[in-house]
């Protein structure tokens, strides 16, 4: 814990809404998909623990921990009655955090969150190799992590396929804000790949978690689901419509998991038009 979590703010004015970012992208990646909310809210982002100086991966010892360290942002800065906005991950500590803390948010807006169905988690478990050969763990635990300057990084991502529906300015946002020079002249991952491991790792258990808390969520809720996505699943959208059959939920089309970098003004302007 610490006692002036870091954070980053758009400025703007009004009411406030809170960002809370998805694993392995810093919130400032998000730059073109916030931009446009600070017309009408002032806009902040509490950074996760990852990118805390010197803190440790194994200091997390499951997703909840995330959540109250939201809790703990809020109460040191006096912010009540906010709209937590969450992507991903963010999206489920902004759900575990609004039932633990109804007072701290007057509206929701989750984005893709990582909810999955124990029939899911079980399935995953029983694969040759265990949990340890999920692909997602393979990439974190091998991703490169420093690059001798940003265009050389900015030229390796511009080819992969994980990137294609990003523009050259998202893609710009992502490698300009998730590097910071460090040692030996090299450009460094700010979130570090261990930290992103961990929270993977971390999803056998915690990837079905919310689902004791969605029951909880008295908020109004904005349920946002990319139609293309590889992380909420239709069955995991069928349930937790049935949990909070009073939100709204809106597919969005011809887009995947990082759809905030993907589209990032048409899904801000379909957020804004719910929220006003």
């Amino acid at each position: 814990m610490t006692d002036n979590m870091p954070y980053i703010t758009w400025g703007g004015s009004g009411e406030v809404l809170h960002f809370a970012h998805p694993n392995a992208y810093p919130p400032a990646c998000f730059r073109q998909f916030l931009a446009p909310f600070t017309a009408h809210y002032q806009v902040l982002a509490m950074e996760q623990r990852p990118l805390w100086p010197h803190a440790q991966p194994a200091s997390l010892s499951d997703w909840r921990v995330l959540a109250d360290d939201l809790i703990t942002f809020f109460d040191q800065q006096g912010l009540r009655q906010v709209i937590g906005l969450g992507h991903s991950l963010g999206a489920v500590i902004t759900a575990v955090a609004a039932a633990k803390r109804p007072d701290l948010f007057r509206q929701l807006v989750l984005v893709d969150p990582v909810f999955m169905l124990p029939a899911m988690l079980a399935a995953i478990t029983q694969l040759p190799g265990g949990v340890e050969q999920l692909p997602l763990l393979a990439a974190a635990r091998n991703r490169r992590y420093q690059w001798p300057d940003l265009q050389t990084a900015f030229a390796h991502y511009r080819q992969k396929p994980v990137f294609a529906r990003f523009s050259d300015e998202s893609l710009w946002d992502y490698v300009n804000n998730s590097f910071a020079l460090g040692e030996e002249n090299l450009f460094t991952l700010r979130f570090p790949r261990e930290w992103e491991e961990q929270l993977y790792r971390q999803m056998m258990g915690n990837g079905g978690l919310v689902w004791d808390y969605l029951p909880q969520v008295t908020q109004p809720t904005l349920a946002v689901r990319a139609m293309e996505t590889d992380t909420l699943h239709p069955e995991a959208w069928a349930r937790w419509q049935q949990i909070q059959p009073e939100a709204t939920f809106v597919e969005v089309a011809d887009v995947g998991h990082m759809l905030m970098l993907e589209r990032p003004l048409p899904v801000a302007n379909l957020i804004l038009s719910h929220l006003k």
